[in-house]
């Protein structure tokens, strides 16, 4: 029933934006949650959402505007009206509102410099601040509206301090003490607060380890710590241990998403790691996706100059030729199975770089045992087709591109990762067309060895 009501309360509102009836637009925008207009937000015109941040309430509009990629963040705020675009300003938070002021300014200098003019000091200062840090650093993700306390005050000053301070503050389940040079000494919850004698001071209460990461530390480790030690909340440091921000969670989730997005892409061999498909074009796709293929078939076309080089071994026993397709595919599918799992155990730090030889060892037993399995399945397959002449070629081989399939999938994204590199650019197509490559110089090696064929 809820989400049925909401689909008839989308339907609603679609209908009051073609009849043009704002104020029918801005009693259902009350009644509809922003991320329920976000999940819908390409099914409407552009003109429905120019009405749409236009009219509706700013603090709605401004939750949808903090949502959107940055060039649509951008042409929005370049075409909506002056008023509005004042409003909207001033309900996003610091750090929402440096990106789209960022955004801005890489399409319209001059217009962010406008809006920036609109800013009152204490907000420009933040937005100037925030903007020193790179974007996918600790430092670009936090926000500085954080409720700081000193440790000499009483538990009673404190509370009468939040009613002051929580207004303005991202988040107050959190209390973070510093010390007279604004370094960072301890941390409290408000349930910590609440349940302690008014008249304790919070030095006795607060608790001295306090996890943390610095301005610079990467946006991925930032995620890493919250995951590991179950926090919503992480503040950040300088580099002199002086609190300048705190990270939420709901900026890691958005880099979650984004860091998966972009592994995603690079094992699929699709070098956009922002790609958004329902907004892309036909030419950005193609962009996309040839420059990895355009290098995928240059290394692929080794393999017509592998079977020329093994002519005579074809000729001789044209059988062999029957069993390349299922040797190559499945060099190539078992390469992408070990590959996979050892891009997510580094990027889950389940492994190191350290843990190589572990690595090495485990993956040849599993190569092994994954070899014996395959290769008696297509033995017995051969036996089937009458080969039998070939059947120990195939056999063999199957075994072989296998456990080397096996290793290659694994320690390639170790040495990608050792060398500094993502090991997600170890791609599945990739790891398919290298199996591809040493499968073919494996079986007829091989079939040259055992037949003393060529």
């Amino acid at each position: 029933m809820r989400a049925q009501a909401r689909e008839n309360l989308l339907e609603s509102l679609t209908r009051a934006l073609q009849k043009g009836d704002v104020a029918l637009v801005q009693t259902l925008g009350e009644q509809i949650h922003p991320q329920e207009i976000l999940e819908h937000w390409d099914d409407f015109s552009g003109e429905h959402q120019f009405v749409l941040l236009t009219y509706l309430d700013p603090g709605l509009a401004a939750q949808i505007i903090s949502e959107l990629d940055p060039e649509e963040q951008a042409e929005f705020l370049e075409t909506l009206p002056p008023w509005r675009v004042r409003q909207i300003l001033e309900e996003l938070d610091p750090d929402d509102l440096t990106d789209a002021l960022q955004a801005v300014e890489d399409e319209d200098p001059q217009l962010a410099q406008t809006i920036k003019s609109w800013l009152d000091p204490e907000t420009r200062a933040e937005i100037e601040e925030l903007s020193k840090y790179d974007e996918d650093d600790a430092g670009g993700l936090m926000t500085p509206e954080y409720v700081a306390v000193r440790a000499g005050m009483t538990v009673d000053e404190v509370l009468q301090f939040l009613r002051r301070a929580a207004p303005d503050a991202e988040t107050v389940y959190y209390l973070y003490v510093l010390d007279d040079d604004g370094r960072l000494v301890g941390v409290l919850s408000l349930r910590d607060l609440i349940v302690a004698d008014p008249s304790m001071r919070i030095a006795e209460i607060m608790n001295p380890n306090v996890i943390y990461v610095t301005t610079e530390t990467d946006q991925e480790e930032v995620a890493r710590v919250m995951a590991d030690y179950d926090l919503t909340v992480l503040p950040v440091t300088d580099s002199n241990s002086r609190l300048v921000g705190i990270v939420t969670i709901d900026d890691v989730i958005d880099v979650l998403e984004e860091e998966a997005t972009e592994d995603i892409h690079r094992l699929g061999a699709v070098d956009a790691p922002e790609l958004v498909y329902s907004r892309s074009n036909v030419w950005e796709l193609w962009s996309a996706r040839a420059r990895w293929l355009v290098i995928l078939i240059f290394t692929g076309m080794f393999t017509s100059t592998i079977l020329a080089g093994f002519s005579s071994v074809l000729e001789a026993t044209t059988a062999l030729a029957f069993y390349i397709p299922v040797l190559l595919g499945t060099g190539g599918n078992t390469g992408n199975q070990s590959s996979t799992l050892i891009v997510r155990a580094l990027a889950t730090r389940d492994i190191d770089l350290g843990d190589w030889p572990r690595v090495l060892t485990k993956e040849l037993g599993v190569g092994t045992l994954l070899g014996l399995t395959l290769s008696a399945l297509i033995a017995i397959k051969v036996v089937l087709d009458g080969f039998l002449g070939v059947t120990p070629v195939v056999a063999l081989a199957l075994f072989l591109l296998v456990v080397v399939a096996n290793l290659a999938g694994a320690l390639l994204p170790i040495a990608l990762e050792k060398l500094g590199l993502d090991p997600a650019l170890i791609s599945n197509p990739l790891i398919a067309t290298i199996s591809d490559v040493s499968g073919l110089v494996i079986y007829l090696s091989v079939a040259q060895i055992l037949l003393g064929a060529g």
